[in-house]
């Protein structure tokens, strides 16, 4: 255990190890995806620690080559400020970043065509519909029993789904008759077991307006 203690320990594991869980960490706060096994979790890891270093020994390099920054000493080790911005700030950048690339369309694509760690393919097209918030707006589901239920997914709203069960809450329920959406009356909010759902569709931004206007 002591020898863990160690500074020279500790760095090698914060260089080669944490900035990589830190890096997974922020990622998926931006993009839905399926949990990788234990495993899988460590491999990369320790992959997008590498990655992480060479982004941050690269850009150092280069501030240092443009004069903005001192040349730093190769001994500093923990003691210096480099080192935590090397396993803290640069992975949180670096976690924002893919985590931003891997919810975008082509380079979502390529980055997961190419095993990008951190970019694991996401389960269901259902997680993939309410990943990093993408679809605020009016919402209709419909169930396999004919029942349609109008609302608005938005902020305060939130979709889930697990192995077992999925489920929505939606923030505003709506009525519609002859296309006009009239929020519902009293006002209410609705937590809505998706057992039996057979589709949930999205409306584009016009028939997001139109109906906005309708409900107003």
């Amino acid at each position: 255990m002591a020898e863990l203690l160690r500074p020279e320990t500790f760095e090698f594991f914060a260089r080669y190890l944490l900035a990589g869980f830190i890096v997974i960490s922020v990622r998926s706060r931006l993009t839905a995806s399926r949990s990788p096994k234990p495993g899988e979790i460590l491999l990369d890891a320790v992959v997008l620690s590498l990655v992480n270093q060479v982004v941050f020994l690269g850009g150092r390099a280069l501030l240092e080559s443009a004069g903005i920054l001192s040349p730093a000493s190769e001994n500093a080790g923990i003691n210096s400020l480099h080192f935590y911005v090397e396993i803290l700030v640069c992975p949180v950048l670096l976690g924002i970043l893919i985590g931003r690339l891997a919810g975008s369309g082509t380079v979502g694509f390529v980055l997961r065509r190419l095993s990008m760690p951190g970019t694991h393919p996401i389960a269901e097209a259902y997680d993939f519909a309410f990943a990093g918030g993408q679809q605020k707006g009016f919402v209709i589901l419909t169930f396999d029993d004919g029942t349609v239920i109008y609302g608005y997914f938005g902020d305060l709203s939130l979709a889930a789904s697990d192995e077992n069960r999925s489920d929505i809450y939606l923030e505003s329920l709506y009525t519609v008759v002859q296309d006009q959406w009239t929020l519902a009356d009293p006002p209410r909010a609705a937590w809505i077991s998706l057992a039996g759902i057979r589709s949930i569709e999205f409306l584009k931004p016009k028939e997001a307006d139109d109906a906005k206007k309708s409900a107003g």
